[in-house]
């Protein structure tokens, strides 16, 4: 017996051993896989290494479609852009360039511009995420490079296959960034070990895994320098001839025009599809090698002598930032016929803006300086004034989309804070650029601006001001009495030298007035430009359509969709003013003080083109738009605004045939009458009405969707499906030979919960919701798609009807199951590339890297 009972204890006990043993053991593997020095220890790799060197261009393309998507503009996490050598080169920074709690001066740090080599990156708080601590091994380059250490840590923990993300996943536009360093990293990959890139993506494939960590391990290599076409070659050398003319007058145009294509990425119309300059200022002559000046605006004083340039574009091209601007022999030709006939002299050329102080020192002799009227800030209005107004307006209007595109695409245009202050949906007119009180003497509107240049400038002249109400402070009451000046310019009588109670004179034409009212078709015809040049063809520039995708945006040729809540007829100082605010006098790396004026400006802007709109309709239903549209709670205010609306009350149009209800509807006929230039009806299902717009049987099962809507007859449906809707939504129909169309939902807010430049919470009730809708394009639109549908053509017609019948997020969350693309989804990349290939087909030149930073986890 004791033998027996000697021998089971010693069997426990090797039990146990074994036990503790396996255990120690699985612990050890299972850490091994998390422990980070191990990351960068890819013997595999390493061994297997390609006898040829890659270089970027190698490796761009797997760049582009799996990095740059969310790596490729200001809005990069940790200012790591991938899409050029340079940006890889220069690291990461741990500092965001949107912060709208900043309240010092920040450092700009856009690339090519503010610093050129690796070293004074490094002196801007940058830090390498390549191998820069010696040795040149393939296993040092790994081991030493927190770009590679994220690429084998995703490979390491990959996504789930199917479902929404992990729960410690944040998507969100304002997330907190997590921007670790070689050193933190090891810290990094034990709290967040599926944190590797591609972020919150599916993983690379192993043959593109392999290819980026192999041009890592090999020192991550350049590409030679490209060189220009020839084509491009030979524009360039008549372009920067043309922009470096010596005469006064020649000098202010030039001046003039590179100040409004700031942004533009030109293309010149005989190169190749995708080949784009930058037009910059450089300290260097033509022939020499460029040396741009890194102004942080592009009226500030360069400080000396200064050439026109064209510096080639070398990162990869991203849409969301992409504008593109043709020149060519024609554009030449109308430059000259705009800008450079002998109607008119420039005597003495104007100064140029101060440029951004730095320091405490040159903040207070600023301060000083506008205390006492010393070198106040030049307007446009004012630099400008030699210009004829016509020539200025109509060069704004021959390409009128792509100087929309600026503030829509621009810098300023991220995140509510920016895009809370339009409307989901609107469509964009433009008075003609002749006279607009009906006048043939065309000097009367330089006098009319010239007259009130008080009330014209703009809170971006304050440069990174900490004043956030100098908007209200000062500019509101401006513009308020430069709206009062207007229209008294526009319809009212007035004597010559007629001043305002604040001394500010009254321009008028005596004897030109028009008589009020003015049948509606004459005053559509007599004001609103129809889009027909001199020679008789068509500018499709003469109507847009802007969609708000929540906090992104897009500007269309034509007018999309159902008829919007609102519209905007824009005349030339709005649209100076929308330029000079948001594109030219916007600095993204500015203060909180800076960002707040420019939005709260904005309103004013918007405000004052959708009241041009209003004066069209008759005065009952101008006063009763005007209070629906104004009784929002944004940063302006009703009261604000009717203290200052007498024009409300003037009638000034008649011959409407419709009861008031319809106005606003036969208003929007006649402008669509008027306007030569018109959507296509076969891309905008919104408004085929006949079996004609139809080329396929999706056409017409997407039209359903298209007219989906939230009331039925007068009553608020309980469902309200369009609810559960992205913002802006990709659908494929019938696989890799199929079609794709957009989906845009257009949401209807009349009040903000929380109307703060520092977070804005959108707050919507049914009654809201109600006037929601879908514009539903053939084709692609937008930048950020937020979500993908993939639909097989058999099923359309039951994906169409699953989209009808939404009554709960359960019944979405069924939809997405079926048809959605999530994330996780094994054929998200196939399908994302699937897009981009089309993308680029449709516009082989205005086409760039969709973005994928908004795509939601849903």
């Amino acid at each position: 017996m004791n033998n027996l009972i000697l021998f089971i204890r010693i069997r426990v006990r090797w039990l146990l051993a074994a036990i503790l043993l396996t255990i120690a053991v699985l612990t050890l593997s299972s850490c091994s896989e998390s422990v980070p020095e191990r990351v960068g220890l890819d013997f595999d790799l390493v061994e297997s290494l390609p006898k040829q060197t890659l270089t970027y261009d190698d490796v761009r393309p797997t760049l582009e479609r799996r990095c740059v998507v969310c790596h490729g503009c200001y809005d990069a996490p940790c200012q790591l852009k991938l899409s050029s050598i340079e940006g890889v080169s220069r690291g990461a920074n741990k500092l965001k360039v949107y912060d709208k709690k900043r309240f010092k001066w920040q450092q700009p740090t856009r690339l090519f511009i503010d610093a050129e080599t690796v070293e004074e990156w490094r002196g801007m708080d940058f830090y390498s995420v390549l191998n820069e601590n010696g040795g040149a091994t393939p296993e040092e380059n790994v081991e030493n490079s927190v770009l590679y250490k994220m690429l084998r840590l995703k490979q390491l923990h990959p996504l789930p296959k199917v479902g929404m993300l992990p729960e410690d996943f944040d998507v969100g536009l304002d997330r907190e960034q997590v921007c670790t360093t070689l050193d933190e990293f090891d810290e990094f990959a034990e709290k967040h070990p599926q944190w590797g890139m591609p972020f919150a993506l599916p993983n690379l494939s192993d043959k593109e895994y392999k290819q980026l960590a192999s041009w890592v391990a090999q020192g991550a290599h350049a590409s030679p320098e490209v060189k220009l076409s020839q084509a491009a070659g030979k524009a360039i050398e008549e372009w920067e001839a043309f922009f470096n003319g010596k005469s006064n007058k020649e000098r202010l145009v030039s001046r003039y025009i590179y100040e409004h294509l700031v942004l533009a990425h030109i293309h010149f119309d005989k190169a190749p599809n995708r080949e784009f300059f930058r037009l910059v200022r450089s300290h260097t002559p033509p022939g020499k090698a460029i040396d741009e000046i890194d102004s942080v605006r592009p009226y500030d004083d360069p400080g000396g002598p200064f050439y026109y340039r064209f510096r080639p574009v070398t990162s990869s091209i991203v849409d969301k930032s992409h504008i593109v601007y043709e020149l060519s022999g024609n554009r030449m030709h109308r430059y000259r016929e705009l800008f450079l006939g002998d109607d008119y002299a420039v005597d003495e050329f104007p100064r140029y803006s101060q440029a951004e102080p730095i320091g405490f020192f040159m903040r207070t002799v600023r301060k000083i300086q506008n205390v006492f009227n010393i070198n106040m800030p030049i307007t446009p209005f004012d630099a400008f004034e030699s210009i004829p107004l016509q020539s200025r307006y109509q060069f704004l209007l021959d390409e009128a989309r792509f100087f929309i595109n600026g503030f829509i695409k621009g810098p300023v245009c991220r995140g509510l804070g920016a895009l809370s202050s339009i409307e989901d949906q609107f469509w964009v007119f433009f008075l003609k650029p002749e006279s607009p009180s009906g006048s043939t003497r065309h000097d009367l509107d330089n006098a009319f601006l010239s007259a009130n240049g008080e009330r014209l400038h703009l809170p971006t002249e304050l440069g990174d001001t900490n004043r956030l109400l100098a908007a209200w402070a000062k500019y509101w009451s401006n513009e308020q009495k430069y709206i009062q000046a207007k229209f008294t310019y526009y319809h009212e009588s007035c004597k010559p030298g007629e001043e305002h109670e604040d001394g500010v004179e009254i321009v008028c034409a005596k004897g030109d007035q028009l008589k009020l009212p003015l049948d509606i078709s004459t005053a559509i015809k007599q004001f609103v430009w129809d889009g027909v040049n001199s020679d008789g063809s068509v500018n499709r520039n003469a109507t847009l359509t802007v969609f708000r995708n929540l906090d992104s945006a897009s500007v269309n040729y034509g007018l999309l969709g159902d008829e919007p809540e609102t519209a905007w007829i824009i005349d030339y100082s709005v649209f100076e003013r929308l330029h000079y605010l948001l594109v030219a006098g916007y600095n993204p790396f500015g203060t909180l003080g800076h960002q707040a004026n420019a939005r709260l400006y904005m309103d004013f802007l918007r405000t004052e083109g959708e009241d041009t709109f209003l004066f069209f309709l008759p005065v009952a239903k101008r006063k009763e738009l005007f209070d629906f549209w104004h009784g929002v709670d944004r940063s302006t205010t009703r009261k604000q605004s009717m203290d200052t609306s007498e024009w409300l009350q003037i009638e000034s149009v008649d011959g409407y045939t419709s009861d008031k209800k319809d106005q606003q509807h036969e208003l929007f006929n006649l402008l669509r009458r008027h306007v030569a230039a018109k959507a296509p009806d076969e891309a905008d299902l919104n408004r085929c009405n006949g079996s004609g717009c139809y080329a396929s049987g999706s056409d017409r099962a997407m039209w359903r969707l298209a007219n989906l809507k939230h009331k039925h007859g007068e009553e608020i449906s309980e469902t309200m499906p369009l609810q559960y809707f992205p913002a802006l939504s990709y659908v494929r129909v019938g696989g890799k030979q199929g079609d794709a169309y957009t989906v845009i939902y257009n949401k209807t807010y009349r009040q903000y919960e929380e109307d703060s430049f520092i977070k804005e919470v959108n707050k919507r009730d049914a009654e809201d919701m109600s006037g929601d809708t879908l514009t539903v394009v053939k084709g692609l639109i937008g930048a950020y798609p937020n979500f993908f549908f993939d639909v097989k053509s058999e099923e359309i017609e039951a994906f169409v009807t699953a989209c009808e019948n939404l009554a709960s997020y359960k019944d979405y969350e069924r939809l997405v199951a079926r048809y959605g693309v999530r994330r996780t989804n094994s054929a998200f990349w196939e399908i994302a590339d699937w897009f981009q290939d089309l993308h680029v087909r449709e516009q082989p030149i205005e086409s760039g890297i969709l973005d994928l930073s908004r795509y939601e986890d849903r």
